[in-house]
């Protein structure tokens, strides 16, 4: 399993974590991952302050600084972006890296960030607008000279070239934030991976069943999930989300106020749960991980 870290764009260390790449790839994670707001919105008990770096910025940044960890973008908000310029921009992160980009895409949840970057009209139809985005930078990522004509966008005999290094398309990962019908579709048409945020074992479980049933083909289950506690105990749930399929977890720390303590969490976690990245490791039995790893 993938062991992948999420690096705060945002909030009052930003500016070390962004510059943290090339210490979190020696250190041995697999995947550095990165979020997307635009402003500080709050709504629905959930707040997001105003400290924030564009997630593709960034990306472009963390690329340039390392050489072998993917890049995430987790996630991506479909309807506030242009998809042809967004099908550009990922292609150009894509080939300036060396095809190390991870695609995780949302339709995002916060009208107020809709209305403030000009989206407020479509924010009902949010779902429907990001399927099509979908299928506008697929479409551009074949290359050559293409046409669409949909609901949300249309254009006419334009040229694609410079498509990513990964072929006609990077790794597609279809953020979620449950198991309501509508992200499940969208997993089982585009995903290459399911990435949900926040499940148990046994909703992955489930959920990657139904995806894989709608789908008629099997979907990589995934996870972002915040891992504030004690590391044994934190390795215990991953070797649990390892048995429930997962092939990758992003780990996210929301406790830390310095990036020290943002570094020494990430680092007492990695140590404890590094042998899940084993291809054949041992079942798991609860506190087995630590065990293993101490001897």
């Amino acid at each position: 399993m993938r062991l992948d870290l999420v690096l705060p764009n945002d909030g009052p260390f930003m500016m070390p974590a962004m510059q943290s790449g090339p210490h979190f790839e020696a250190m041995g994670w697999d995947g550095l991952w990165l979020t997307d707001h635009v402003v500080g919105v709050e709504a629905f008990a959930a707040k997001h302050g105003a400290h924030w770096l564009d997630i593709l910025v960034s990306a472009g940044h963390l690329a340039a600084k390392t050489s072998r960890v993917r890049i995430g973008t987790g996630v991506l908000v479909l309807p506030y972006r242009d998809p042809v310029i967004t099908a550009r921009m990922v292609a150009s992160l894509d080939l300036l890296s060396g095809g190390r980009i991870d695609l995780g895409v949302g339709t995002g949840w916060a009208r107020r960030e809709f209305i403030a970057v000009g989206r407020g009209e479509i924010f009902d139809r949010r779902g429907a607008c990001s399927d099509e985005a979908l299928d506008v930078m697929l479409t551009c990522w074949k290359g050559g000279s293409i046409s669409f004509r949909g609901e949300f966008f249309n254009f006419n005999k334009i040229n694609f070239e410079g498509t990513p290094a990964q072929g006609e398309r990077v790794p597609i990962w279809i953020g979620a934030r449950g198991l309501a019908r509508a992200p499940m579709r969208r997993a089982a048409k585009y995903a290459d991976y399911w990435h949900p945020t926040g499940l148990t074992p046994d909703e992955i479980r489930t959920g990657g069943d139904m995806i894989d049933d709608l789908a008629g083909r099997h979907v990589k289950r995934t996870l972002r999930v915040r891992l504030d506690g004690d590391p044994s105990e934190m390795t215990d749930l991953l070797w649990r989300y390892k048995e429930a399929g997962c092939v990758m977890v992003a780990c996210a720390f929301d406790k830390p106020r310095t990036f020290s303590e943002f570094d020494r969490a990430a680092t007492a976690l990695y140590e404890k749960a590094k042998a899940l990245r084993e291809e054949n490791a041992a079942p798991h039995e609860p506190g087995g991980a630590a065990r293993r790893l101490d001897a």
